[in-house]
C-alpha cells in the first residue's frame, strides 16, 4: 500500500469505529447527552471507501438500522405512556371531590 492509501485505510478505519460506537450506545445510558456531539459528519477528505473495508460498513449501516428500531420502540412506548397519563389528567375534575368517605 502507498502512503496515500495507508491514511485512507486509517481513515476509513477511525470513521467506521466512531459510527459503531455510536449505533451501539444504549440510549438510556446516553440519556443525560454525555457524549453526544450531534449529527455525525464524515471526515474532510476521506476519499472512497476500500473494498477490503465494504462489509464492516454493512455490518455498520445493519447496527444502526437496530439502533434505529430500538429508538423508535422507545419513541412509542413513550407516546402511549403519555397518552395514558394525559387520559387520567382529562378526567380529572376540579369541582368533584377526589375521596369518597364510605365509612361516615
Amino acid at each position: 500500500m502507498s502512503p496515500r492509501t495507508d491514511r485512507t485505510h486509517a481513515a476509513w478505519l477511525a470513521a467506521l469505529d466512531e459510527l459503531e460506537a455510536v449505533a451501539g450506545r444504549d440510549p438510556q445510558l446516553a440519556a443525560d447527552g454525555a457524549g453526544v456531539s450531534g449529527a455525525w459528519a464524515p471526515p474532510a477528505g476521506l476519499g472512497p471507501m476500500p473494498a477490503e473495508l465494504a462489509d464492516r460498513a454493512a455490518a455498520v449501516a445493519g447496527a444502526q438500522r437496530g439502533a434505529l428500531a430500538r429508538l423508535d420502540a422507545a419513541r412509542k412506548a413513550v407516546l402511549a405512556h403519555l397518552g395514558a397519563v394525559r387520559s387520567v389528567e382529562s378526567s380529572h375534575e376540579p369541582e368533584r371531590p377526589v375521596y369518597l368517605d364510605a365509612t361516615g
